[in-house]
């Protein structure tokens, strides 16, 4: 026997529990040093660990670990998209119009500009409405946390988080109306592509009231604590995720409607303001590590062009229409281009979305597989500091973080 079988083996293989902690401690010591010494976004310190320890660059955390982490990432977006869900006023669009037609028009020239932009470089149709459906997202990861860091309020916040919501309503949608395309693309059957997109979607909406049926008889027996509905809530995420995944379902769209129900069906205000504290900060913290670790850097040059055009026609599209309706929708046209601004992000939102895409159709990794995870990239890191100029600019965030 081994007088020295005690000793650990060499090299020492890592669990996922202590990628975990490595990735959770470098990113939270980064972001704080991006904040204090760069006086930029957290965000940004965020995903460039992920990125440095990520399979694209440093090997750290290969494609495995990254799939065993997973988990933490449905928490973040169930959380950030069931709280941005309840942060939609649909009676300020009712008061007011204008916002949702700059929301609609916004959205849907983004669609049109990247679209043409797509078929101009030589993309095929299917592929080109895939990019310009992703080009529809703002990420809501992004403006939520920067908002939070700044403690951020005012007109230009709550228009910049609408949009956001709206934005990711009709990205969502979208994806999972457009797999229906990308069935075609396959070639599969017909029936298929009619009955898929539809299950889709009038699955989501059907689970997602269920459970905020659900959510709001078990806060109606037990009342308004907060230290419980934090609880709660974070339960229903969690089976959230698990019911849409089992079920074949949008985990997104699920997600997001959970959240709308859960404030359409509140007549009562059953809610209180629902607040993730601290711990769910830490989720957030690898979501967007994790985002960081998915990225890939490879082909950049080939795909700078069209990654290019892509974002440029992005943010074409965001800003004509908001910019265009600024007097009708009563924001004065300077604060209405700083909430074009803030509706500059993608990053774990669309990551997800594109993951999805490529794996119901191989065939679109090969053809702008490169140039969309390059476009998300620059958006990634130029989204949180767009996020907070804009902030800033409009005199919104509060003393402290300025």
């Amino acid at each position: 026997m081994d007088p020295l079988h005690f000793l650990p083996a060499w090299p020492p293989a890592a669990t996922p529990l202590g990628w975990i902690a490595v990735l959770l401690l470098a990113a939270i010591v980064a972001g704080e040093s991006v904040r204090r010494y760069l006086r930029a976004s957290r965000v940004i310190g965020y995903l460039a660990v992920g990125a440095l320890l990520g399979p694209a660059a440093g090997g750290f955390i290969d494609n495995g670990t990254a799939g065993q982490l997973r988990i933490f990432v449905d928490i973040a977006v169930g959380m950030l998209l069931f709280e941005l869900g309840q942060r939609v006023d649909l009676s300020w669009l009712r008061r007011n119009p204008s916002l949702l037609a700059a929301s609609v028009l916004e959205a849907a020239l983004t669609f049109m500009l990247v679209y043409l932009a797509m078929g101009w470089f030589g993309i095929g149709p299917v592929t080109a409405a895939a990019a310009a459906l992703l080009a529809v997202a703002t990420s809501p990861a992004v403006v939520m946390t920067v908002i939070k860091d700044m403690r951020a309020q005012g007109q230009v916040t709550e228009r910049v988080m609408l949009f956001t919501a709206l934005n990711t309503a009709y990205a969502v949608t979208g994806l999972a109306l457009m797999v229906g395309l990308l069935d075609y693309e396959s070639e599969r059957p017909l029936t298929t592509m009619i009955l898929h997109p539809l299950y889709l979607v009038a699955g989501s909406a059907v689970l997602a009231g269920v459970l905020a049926i659900v959510m709001l008889s078990l806060l109606r027996l037990f009342g308004r604590r907060p230290a419980f509905q934090f609880s709660a809530t974070v339960a229903l995420v969690l089976l959230t995720v698990a019911a849409a995944t089992m079920l074949n379902l949008s985990v997104p769209l699920t997600l997001l409607l959970l959240g709308v129900f859960g404030r359409l069906f509140d007549y009562e205000r059953h809610f209180v303001s629902m607040k993730f504290g601290e711990t769910a900060m830490l989720f957030i913290v690898l979501l967007f590590a994790l985002a960081g670790a998915s990225l890939q850097f490879s082909g950049w040059m080939a795909a700078l062009p069209l990654a290019l055009v892509f974002v440029g026609a992005r943010l074409i599209g965001k800003a004509l229409p908001i910019l265009l309706l600024s007097n009708a929708s009563g924001l004065a046209l300077r604060k209405s281009s700083l909430v074009s601004l803030g509706l500059t992000p993608m990053s774990g939102l669309s990551l997800l979305m594109l993951h999805e895409m490529m794996r119901q159709s191989p065939s679109l990794a090969a053809e702008i597989g490169a140039a969309m995870f390059l476009a998300i990239t620059i958006l990634a890191f130029a989204g949180p500091l767009a996020v907070e100029l804009a902030l800033r600019r409009a005199g919104e965030a509060s003393e402290e973080a300025r």
